[in-house]
């Protein structure tokens, strides 16, 4: 068991580190930069990840489980299904700003490529995303929270508007941006749109 954990372990170093190299652009990660990002030679890395290819996969599936990981954060500080909402929005754009080689990954012409598998695992992980979030602003308006006059699909491209802009920013200003104070005054409008509002 301790040697499968052993192996699980570097897979996700490996992921990471090529994750860090992608802030550089994606023609960073090569088997050579990750190999010695992580201190180990191409040799040993070839057990983890037969190729290139199979390194961009266990990236998205690293982004994959921070995306989970901050949902279920955001479930467990969230007092309300529109407080859950604000949190997943913070920890987004908090783990953006961390991850700069997340939009370079997902935006770049091999991810992109119309005959790509990986292309369709990467839309399929933002449909899985943004389903996740919809449950969520449907579960604020059963409970009388969050306005039932609009989709809850609507409501969660309206909280992915108060992060997406202000990271996109960030991307192209190499960093000089800091874009997670203007989430945080962008989801006060969001709140002041989609909350239901209290009779006096």
């Amino acid at each position: 068991m301790s040697k499968r954990m052993d192996r699980l372990s570097r897979r996700e170093q490996i992921a990471e580190e090529a994750l860090k190299l992608a802030a550089k652009g994606v023609s960073a990660i090569t088997v050579s930069n990750v190999a010695k990002a992580c201190g180990i030679v191409p040799a040993a890395l070839y057990r983890h990840y037969k190729n290139k290819d199979a390194i961009f996969d266990g990236v998205r599936e690293l982004i994959r489980k921070k995306l989970i990981d901050n949902a279920k954060t955001a479930m467990d500080e969230g007092d309300t299904p529109l407080d859950v909402l604000k949190q997943l929005a913070l920890r987004h754009a908090d783990l953006l700003y961390k991850h700069p080689g997340i939009p370079r990954l997902l935006f770049s012409e091999a991810a992109l490529d119309q005959k790509s598998i990986r292309r369709r695992a990467i839309y399929s992980l933002m449909t899985e995303y943004r389903a996740a979030a919809g449950e969520i602003a449907a579960k604020g308006q059963e409970l009388g929270q969050i306005r039932k006059d609009v989709d809850p699909a609507d409501i969660v491209f309206m909280l992915l508007g108060t992060v997406v802009p202000p990271s996109f920013l960030f991307h192209i200003s190499n960093g000089e941006f800091d874009p997670r104070e203007q989430v945080k005054r962008n989801l006060q409008l969001f709140e002041e749109t989609v909350a239901v509002k209290k009779e006096n």
